[in-house]
């Protein structure tokens, strides 16, 4: 017998399939623990990500709650600063109202310095005596006609400053132009309209004061708008609504009930084309250098402001 026995060849390969499953339990449980590693990771990054969404939800509402109040806000700035600029376009009326009325003052009594020369006073004497008898010139010859004619056309080209003078308009006072705006509003919005209000930059007291007051810039303002409201209203069939002036921030407001009127046409338009009639024919706007135009809000913009 041999003194080294031979191990049987099933043995090793016994051994060697141990150490091949040796090596594949190690490499499972390295993989395992690299997937336990990234499944621990992603749970973590999960967590993170749904307490983003936590917080991004949250601050979602907030901006959302905070976002509903700017369309308040929105609407009470529109309010004040539509009450702020009527009441600057008030003072600039006001102001230029006063201005306009000392520069006719100062022409008056630069004119009635005029009349009050020697010369002037003569001939304005000659100039009413020759209207008092010019229905009889007819009957008188000719040659005497004619020369009473050429003495009265010395006359009065001697007067025509004077005359020119009095029936000017009113005086320029050579300020930069600023507009004003007379604001429309007209409930309801859309749809058939029920109430049409005009609110005008010019004190509430004129509508009071119609008969006492002396005419002056504010007053003939509220004149030719309450003419071109009345001329809007006679153009949309709406000639015998009633109208009611009011107070509104200090300001004249004018208010017609339409609701039981057959309205036609544009009112929107149609207003806006009478105040644009007003600007071209308003000589005493345009001498105190006052440009008028029209704006229309929504009804509620000419309430009171909050906290007001």
């Amino acid at each position: 017998m041999s003194g080294n026995p031979q191990r049987p060849a099933v043995i090793a390969e016994l051994e060697e399939i141990s150490e091949w499953k040796a090596r594949a339990d190690a490499e499972f449980s390295a993989s395992v623990a690299e997937v336990d590693s990234e499944e621990n990771a992603a749970r973590r990054h999960i967590e993170e990500a749904q307490r983003q969404l936590v917080a991004l939800a949250t601050l979602r509402a907030e901006l959302r709650e905070k976002h509903a109040q700017v369309g308040l806000e929105s609407e009470r700035r529109e309010r004040v600063a539509i009450r702020q600029g009527l009441g600057n376009d008030r003072q600039v009326i006001e102001a230029r109202a006063s201005l306009l009325a000392e520069a006719i003052a100062a022409r008056e009594a630069e004119l009635q310095a005029q009349l009050q020369d020697p010369e002037i006073a003569s001939a304005v004497e000659e100039y009413e005596k020759f209207v008092e008898i010019e229905a009889s010139l007819a009957a008188l010859p000719q040659s005497y006609r004619r020369a009473i004619l050429d003495h009265h056309d010395k006359v009065r080209r001697r007067l025509e400053p004077v005359i020119a003078a009095s029936n000017a308009g009113p005086p320029s006072l050579g300020l930069d132009p600023v507009g004003v705006g007379v604001l429309f509003a007209v409930d309801a919005p859309a749809g058939t309209p029920e109430a049409l209000v005009a609110v005008l930059p010019v004190p509430s007291a004129v509508s009071r004061d119609w008969s006492e007051r002396k005419e002056d810039l504010c007053s003939l303002f509220a004149y030719r708008v309450v003419a071109a409201v009345s001329r809007l209203l006679a153009a949309i069939g709406a000639g015998s609504a009633p109208i009611q002036y009011s107070d509104l921030h200090g300001c004249l407001a004018i208010q017609v009930w339409l609701a039981d009127c057959a309205v036609q046409g544009d009112l929107n338009e149609r207003a806006l084309e009478e105040i644009g009639a007003v600007r071209e024919e308003a000589e005493e706007l345009t001498a105190a250098g006052i440009e008028l135009y029209g704006l229309w809000v929504r009804p509620t913009m000419l309430g009171e402001e909050d906290g007001a």
